[in-house]
């Protein structure tokens, strides 16, 4: 039986005592924590992460200038407070040290 990828995502979290997690798209890297809905949601889809606190942007707006403390990445990513994601559409995730943004 296959596991539910946020139900995966959510146990290394927890594993690493991390809240944050990274995304990668086809074309967009996205910053958020996932909800917990593990019991909370008989209507939920196995499809479908919901993440609050969200930044995102697509890989082709993202600097790549590699100067410290660059300030250029500011204005790209885009923030909402829900964001939902099918699960077929990620390729990569990473999950964030709790002062990671």
């Amino acid at each position: 039986m296959s596991k539910n990828l946020g139900e995966v995502i959510n146990n290394i979290m927890k594993e690493n005592s991390s809240k944050r997690v990274l995304i990668l798209t086809q074309n967009m890297q996205i910053i958020g924590t996932i909800h917990k809905y593990e019991g909370r949601c008989e209507n939920c889809h196995d499809c479908i992460i919901a993440l609050k606190d969200v930044k995102m942007a697509k890989f082709e707006d993202i600097c790549h200038c590699n100067l410290t403390e660059c300030e250029c990445n500011l204005e790209v990513f885009m923030e909402f407070e829900w964001f939902n994601i099918n699960t077929q559409a990620i390729i990569g995730f990473s999950i964030l040290g709790n002062d990671s943004e």
